[in-house]
């Protein structure tokens, strides 16, 4: 089990971290609409997971700005997306008021404990960027160590490039 910071406070984290190289654990996440997503839904597509605690936070949302506005510079064969555990109208406020490209999902926990960066004593996802390759492998992931800092977003895009 891994740990992180947040606000300097220790965090434990539920479940294991996947390691690079394995096949990425399989997910269920629900859309605006309250529809199943899973991680088949993106077989064939390099897929990108930016993991947000909170939507409604400063962080979280300079970084799905940040991702957002990467985005719109990808080819078709790259999947990009936002998780938080936030309600799905949060979520799709957020998404409006911003005018996001990219759909943003909610995670009951499922996807949390699965990749290991569920904080359960928050009752919130710890901080991450996942990549899965075209074959459903985790190609790259990055645990933020604060929670409240910001990913390295250079490594995480040009990552993108060397799994195409």
């Amino acid at each position: 089990m891994a740990t992180i910071t947040f606000g300097g406070e220790t965090v434990e984290l539920t479940g294991q971290l996947p390691e690079v190289g394995q096949n990425a654990p399989k997910f269920t996440v629900k859309d605006a609409e309250g529809k199943d997503i899973t991680k088949e839904d993106f077989a064939g597509k390099t897929l990108f997971i930016s993991v947000v605690p909170d939507i409604d936070t400063s962080v979280c949302s300079i970084q799905s700005d940040k991702v957002n506005d990467w985005a719109k510079g990808v080819d078709d064969s790259v999947a990009v997306v936002t998780i938080a555990n936030n309600e799905r109208e949060a979520l799709k406020a957020w998404a409006e008021a911003n005018d996001a490209n990219i759909p943003l999902y909610n995670d009951a926990q499922e996807f949390g404990e699965k990749y290991g960066v569920y904080m359960a004593d928050m009752d919130k996802l710890a901080r991450s960027i996942f990549i899965l390759d075209a074959e459903g492998k985790l190609a790259y992931k990055q645990l933020v160590a604060e929670g409240t800092d910001e990913p390295n977003y250079d490594e995480a895009f040009a990552a993108v490039d060397d799994i195409k």
